[in-house]
């Protein structure tokens, strides 16, 4: 039993569990990957290719004080555990190493992150198409050099910093590419200007790749992936207002795209937490109060589990919900109150500059994508378009019928990489609103665990 279990140990989770400690609290901090640190941190320290991806000054550094805080303060940190499944109780089971466990908590503090999202088109799953999360990760993780001349697809940040990277690590960017230019209004750059920090580091990318000569590219979509083995090139065709559509080839072996993330929901949704629509991001997220409070009382969601707004925002909701934790049981002194109020400022002031990034990044939808009928939509299960289509047509308006006539969403990532695009789907064919299909609430177990495992438990 414990006083605050924390899911999920990258930046959000790890401030949570810090903070809960240094309050006094009984912390347990879980995590599925060996190390601690998220996406973000995880990777502090780790060879990187010829020394150029270096980590930002005080990254590597946090992670040690973090580590070492926990260690004074006796949290229990669980490394290679997965959350398999929640209750509204704060049960929590868990697979790790081979055996099932079950914790309990008075507080839960979901910090699970987010996920890429990938909209569908054309030669999408060929081998050299990826993420630009999965970019960063091959790089800073492993020291690979995913491709030596790349086209990056997508109009947001992510897609910038993963360009840049592969920049600097000596790759050749022939293309950044997005699917339209944004419109910046004034009001939206006197908004950015609550973290000139952040606005000059994304401006730094802007720059370095206008001094490398990058073209940047806008109004483009993607039309067909050369190649069957590998990515050789790939074709896109430009929509100009006006004009006639322009087709264009590019030769390269490497494919970036990114359309922004999706806040992982599972363990919210499985906790019995209400979800809503986040119009702004057009996202399902865990709805909270003021303190990151979920409507099921003392389960917490923060970071990009709830809406995908980076690093300094997942520090900053671990610490206030920590702290909120530590004022409600009567632990926190005046000096940690005050800290509680200055972290909610600045909180409010990071919304501010969130909103204008928001406003600012350019959003693409299935419907702007020339999907064919031998498009993959589910991976898993290799579910193509027409698939989902024919039985559409069969008058189908249903997920759950939807997956027993195709098997879509019933892959072993059940259903997180296409759940978003078989949504929109569902919801273009019933004539709806895609924030009329909720995604529905995940089944036992959450993540896939052994057999014999799982036996061990009864």
């Amino acid at each position: 039993m414990y006083d605050v279990i924390v899911i999920g140990a990258g930046p959000a989770g790890l401030s949570a569990a810090r903070t809960a400690a240094e309050a006094g609290l009984k912390v347990a901090l879980i995590d599925d990957q060996p190390r601690v640190g998220g996406q973000y941190f995880r990777h502090a320290g780790v060879k990187r290719i010829e020394g150029i991806l270096a980590p930002r000054f005080g990254r590597a550094r946090y992670i040690d004080t973090s580590l070492s805080t926990l260690t004074k303060c006796g949290v229990a940190v669980l490394n290679e555990a997965t959350v398999v499944d929640i209750s509204a109780d704060r049960t929590l089971t868990v697979a790790v190493r081979g055996s099932i466990a079950q914790f309990q908590g008075d507080n839960i503090i979901i910090a699970a992150g987010a996920r890429e999202r990938i909209i569908p088109f054309p030669g999408w799953t060929t081998p050299g198409v990826i993420g630009a999360g999965a970019a960063q990760n091959l790089m800073k993780a492993s020291g690979v050099l995913p491709g030596s001349r790349v086209v990056v697809m997508g109009g947001n940040p992510l897609c910038l910093l993963a360009a840049t990277s592969l920049l600097r690590c000596g790759a050749k960017i022939v293309a950044v590419c997005a699917p339209r230019r944004p419109r910046v209004a004034f009001n939206a750059l006197l908004r950015l200007m609550q973290r000139p920090d952040i606005f000059l580091r994304g401006i730094s990318y802007l720059l370095m790749l206008r001094l490398s000569r990058t073209r940047m590219l806008s109004d483009y979509c993607v039309t067909d992936v050369i190649g069957d083995e590998k990515v050789v090139g790939i074709i896109m065709r430009r929509f100009t207002e006006g004009l006639p559509p322009s087709e264009e080839r590019l030769d390269v072996d490497l494919i970036v795209v990114n359309d922004g993330l999706l806040p992982n929901i599972e363990l919210a949704s499985r906790a019995g937490c209400e979800i809503e629509w986040e119009p702004s991001s057009s996202v399902w997220s865990p709805k909270r109060n003021a303190d990151f409070e979920t409507t099921v009382p003392h389960v917490y969601a923060v970071g990009d589990c709830v809406a995908a707004s980076g690093v300094e925002n997942s520090l900053l909701e671990g610490a206030i919900a920590a702290s909120s934790i530590a004022a409600s049981r009567g632990v926190a002194d005046r000096g940690r109150l005050r800290q509680l109020s200055k972290l909610k400022w600045q909180w409010r002031r990071l919304q501010k500059f969130r909103s204008a990034v928001v406003e600012l990044t350019v959003k693409e939808s299935l419907d702007q994508r020339p999907l064919t009928d031998d498009t993959i939509v589910c991976r898993c299960e290799d579910v193509s378009l027409a698939t989902i289509n024919d039985a559409l047509g069969q008058g189908i308006q249903d997920l759950n019928a939807l997956k027993a006539e195709t098997r879509v969403c019933m892959g072993r990532c059940q259903g997180r990489t296409c759940m978003h695009t078989v949504l929109a789907l569902l919801a273009a064919a019933a004539g709806k609103e895609p924030d009329q299909f909720k995604p529905p609430v995940p089944r036992l177990p959450l993540r896939p665990v052994k057999v014999g495992d799982w036996l061990k438990k009864f």
